[in-house]
């Protein structure tokens, strides 16, 4: 009488292969979660903002200034540009920008009290302006050869003159925006007897405190030939 052939035991795996099975699971699943994270995020745009044309320094924004534009910016550019045209309006530029460029934060201040003035030209009495140019304009009367009425400022608007002798002569209406001083010594040259008003196109950094130490309107050193 043969003796029974022995049941086979069965062998259980090693609990530590079952342990790196499971971490093994999770750290493919972690990288294909990260990595879609990732892929998701290149292909994500946020609507920014840029400037529509060049700008000076010291340009006085208005929507006219602004676009929205969709960008790709990691972490939605971590507050450098600004997104939102609420937060732009009114405010001034403290640096240059070319047209189509996002729009900085670190660009904007605060504006102080500005008035705005228009300031009419002659077409030979300056070259055609566009907003965001900066210019030094120039008094001439009479009695006064020549005096610098302001020494850096930025053109916010131009408009073609459409009446008096500034229309027929091709002339154009600058805005500008300025201290309410300021405004008071531009009316001021303005209404003086035979007043004639130049300017020129400034280039380079702009001067901040250009208008600072203008000299009076009383200074105004004698034309030729007037005592």
């Amino acid at each position: 009488m043969t003796a029974p052939s022995p049941v086979p035991r069965r062998i259980n795996a090693p609990s530590w292969l079952d342990l790196r099975l499971v971490v093994g699971v999770v750290l493919v699943l972690g990288s294909v979660l990260f990595g879609a994270k990732i892929v998701s995020g290149a292909n994500h745009t946020y609507g920014m903002l840029a400037v529509t044309r060049d700008l000076a320094a010291g340009t006085l924004l208005s929507s006219d200034d602004v676009k929205s534009v969709h960008v790709k910016l990691p972490d939605r550019g971590n507050g450098i540009y600004v997104s939102d045209a609420a937060d732009v309006l009114g405010k001034q530029l403290n640096r240059a920008l070319a047209s189509n460029e996002l729009l900085p934060a670190a660009a904007l201040v605060s504006a102080g009290a500005l008035t705005t003035v228009t300031v009419p030209f002659t077409a030979d009495h300056a070259p055609a302006l566009s907003p965001g140019q900066r210019v030094e304009i120039w008094l001439t009367t009479k009695a006064c050869a020549s005096l610098v009425l302001l020494a850096d400022v930025t053109v916010q608007d131009v408009h073609a003159a459409t009446g008096g002798s500034f229309s027929s002569s091709g002339g154009q209406n600058v805005v500008i925006s300025v201290a309410p001083d300021l405004a008071g010594r531009v009316v001021a040259a303005l209404a003086g007897e035979g007043a004639t008003i130049r300017a020129g196109i400034l280039t380079g950094p702009a001067r901040v405190a250009a208008n600072d130490a203008l000299p009076g309107l009383e200074r105004c050193p004698p034309a030729p030939g007037t005592s």
